[in-house]
């Protein structure tokens, strides 16, 4: 990583809206999507083919999957950056499991949430199983980018995830 996370610098888009992440963020998602694909093609051979697709940089929903020219998921992909076991629970923002829910709901596709540790552990959990009501505030130590830096928090267990 060549920047420490609380030393990274503010990033703004074309229309002046902040931008929560910067390259290394990009490239270390775009890591964790492939990864997510292959896996996800494996039991489908070639014209099964799983493909994670970022949606646009100001969706509140970062990624969904498509297979046979169909939106077949949603998901929040997260990369903590330490190891599985530091911390018990991983941390979803209310504001994406919110904008998950009523996605998948509406759009009739199941919401996944992917983590993957710097240690290479890669688990998942369907978002329909993570229960809301374990919510608190959290997020970083201080403020980062923005006032969401400290927001409404889900800890999800991370014994309750499944190995990808």
């Amino acid at each position: 990583m060549p920047e420490a996370y609380y030393e990274r610098e503010p990033i703004v888009h074309l229309d002046g809206s902040p931008v929560f992440q910067n390259a290394g963020d990009r490239a270390i998602e775009d890591e964790v999507a492939d990864y997510v694909a292959k896996k996800g093609s494996e039991k489908h051979g070639e014209a099964g083919k799983l493909s994670v697709i970022r949606f646009a940089p100001l969706c509140p929903i970062d990624w969904y999957a498509e297979r046979y020219d169909r939106m077949v998921g949603l998901l929040e992909l997260k990369s903590p950056r330490e190891p599985m076991g530091t911390h018990k629970a991983v941390l979803l923002n209310v504001r994406k499991w919110l904008a998950l829910s009523l996605g998948a709901t509406g759009l009739g596709v199941p919401a996944i949430f992917v983590v993957r540790w710097n240690d290479g552990n890669v688990r998942w959990l369907p978002l329909n199983r993570i229960d809301a009501s374990k919510h608190r505030i959290g997020g970083c130590k201080r403020i980062v980018k923005s006032m969401s830096d400290i927001e409404p928090v889900i800890e999800v267990p991370v014994d309750s995830m499944m190995v990808l």
